[in-house]
């Protein structure tokens, strides 16, 4: 619950990443809301800066407390004067505004271009490294310092351990390795150190469904009851629900279920014991809220109700599927669910917010929405047969994965995969996120460059890869 303005959403809020760059499309976006607010609030309009929060926003303050907080704790501080942008992460903008005392704002917008978060705390300074991070970054090329720019502030920040980037570039591949595999053992990553993808698996699940439809296993308006236990069929809300809005975000099922934490006996491994009588038993009680089709709503859920009806189309293990299909194909050797010793002792350790070593997760019914690990090798290979250029047996599942099945003011989306804003159809992109690991995965089919960011950081390192993206487009 939100209970002021100054203590929202502080557990996300840790390590930033200090831009040196141009905003992106979505910072501009944010910053455009920001600014507003703020300006409202210097000219003592606070109704009318009530006015720009998201729905969210208002369900959790109403506007009678934020009445309160603003002649309790906001009204001292204002003016705000010099507002200086620092950096991004996730979707919020950070600024350093001087008052009476320095402080920083936060602001992220809604799914609607309203504002979701809004928080003022005194300023601090990200803390930094004494010495330099070790990497195996040249520093001579054009693009060389490119990365550098971006990524050596990131792993600089005391709490970010280890970053592994892989970029193809003008038809060749690149990679780049900062910080260590685990703290302190002075061990560079590789293209071959391990990392949890996170829900970058989300668009090799999509590539599995439109494999499935393009065999005629399944058609993307077919409704999800077709293919679930007769326990469940006859939820009349299910039976509106089709296969593709599983897909895209639209189905109206929630991002988690309401028993989901019923199921968590260990709060570092959420996903570990929600199984599929879990599953079927929240769909069998599911009540639909809207309409589905009608508006996006990140659903991990959706995703892996997916995984399980694509399972039970090939009666196979969604693993199995993924190495069927997608490895074997692709020779895709270090992307996994299950790691045997050989891959095992590759993985990095992962890290959260505090810097507290936590373990990988473990999945059970809803491995599709995000529990496959890889490397910068594998994820380069994946991204570049994404490429008009490229020619492989899954180039028609691809092309049908990346047609846009859903898109508003704010959201484009195929079959597991996002289009960066104002890209014009050409940029399609997926991020990550675990306990322990940000993740990006970025790819550019116009000018043909993937960009691919893994981190054994929970801060903000999935940010970096549509910073290099846009960079890079630039540089081409």
């Amino acid at each position: 619950m939100r209970k002021t303005v100054i203590s929202l959403c502080f557990v996300f809020l840790m390590g930033w990443l200090h831009a040196q760059t141009a905003m992106t499309e979505t910072e501009k976006k944010t910053d455009i809301a920001a600014q507003q607010v703020i300006k409202y609030l210097n000219n003592r309009r606070v109704d009318s800066a009530y006015a720009q929060m998201g729905e969210a926003f208002k369900k959790e303050l109403s506007l009678e407390k934020w009445r309160n907080i603003y002649s309790t704790q906001l009204s001292s501080l204002l003016p705000f004067k010099t507002i200086e942008f620092k950096g991004s992460r996730s979707g919020i903008n950070k600024y350093r505004v001087e008052s009476v005392t320095p402080l920083q704002v936060f602001v992220s917008l809604d799914n609607y271009g309203k504002i979701h978060t809004f928080l003022v705390q005194r300023y601090q300074e990200d803390q930094r490294k004494k010495e330099m991070a070790a990497t195996d970054n040249p520093g001579k090329a054009v693009l060389d310092k490119a990365v550098d720019a971006i990524v050596s502030d990131y792993i600089q920040m005391l709490k970010n351990v280890g970053i592994s980037v892989a970029i193809y570039y003008k038809g060749k591949d690149h990679f780049y390795n900062y910080g260590e595999t685990k703290k302190d053992n002075k061990t560079l990553p590789g293209k071959h150190t391990l990392y949890e993808i996170g829900s970058i698996t989300k668009t090799f699940t999509g590539t599995l469904l439109a494999k499935a439809v393009l065999a005629k296993k399944i058609k993307l308006k077919d409704p999800i009851t077709a293919y679930l236990p007769d326990s469940v069929k006859d939820n009349k809300d299910l039976q509106q629900i089709t296969i593709e809005e599983l897909a895209n975000h639209t189905s109206g099922l929630p991002n988690l279920p309401g028993n989901f934490n019923a199921s968590i006996t260990d709060q570092s491994q959420p996903y570990e014991h929600y199984d599929e009588k879990a599953l079927f038993a929240f769909l069998k009680e599911f009540t639909a809220t809207r309409k589905p089709g009608s508006k996006y709503e990140y659903s991990n859920f959706a995703v892996g109700v997916l995984g399980v009806i694509l399972e039970r189309i090939y009666k196979q293990p969604y693993e199995q599927l993924v190495n069927n299909y997608i490895d074997k194909p692709l020779r895709l050797s270090h992307t996994r669910i299950t790691l045997p010793d050989s891959l095992a002792v590759l993985m990095a350790q992962g890290y959260n917010e505090k810097g507290d070593a936590v373990p990988a997760w473990n999945f059970n019914s809803l491995q599709a929405c995000g529990a496959l690990k890889s490397d910068a090798a594998d994820l380069l290979q994946y991204g570049k047969k994404q490429l008009p250029a490229f020619t492989t047996v899954l180039s028609p599942a691809f092309a049908l994965a990346h047609t846009p099945t859903f898109s508003d003011s704010l959201q484009k989306v195929g079959l597991g995969w996002h289009y960066m804003m104002n890209s014009t159809d050409k940029v399609i992109q997926h991020n990550g996120g675990t306990y322990g690991f940000r993740t990006a995965l970025c790819i550019d089919k116009t000018k043909g460059i993937v960009v691919v960011v893994l981190t054994n950081n929970a801060n903000n390192g999935d940010a970096l890869g549509p910073k290099l993206m846009e960079l890079l487009s630039g540089l081409n």
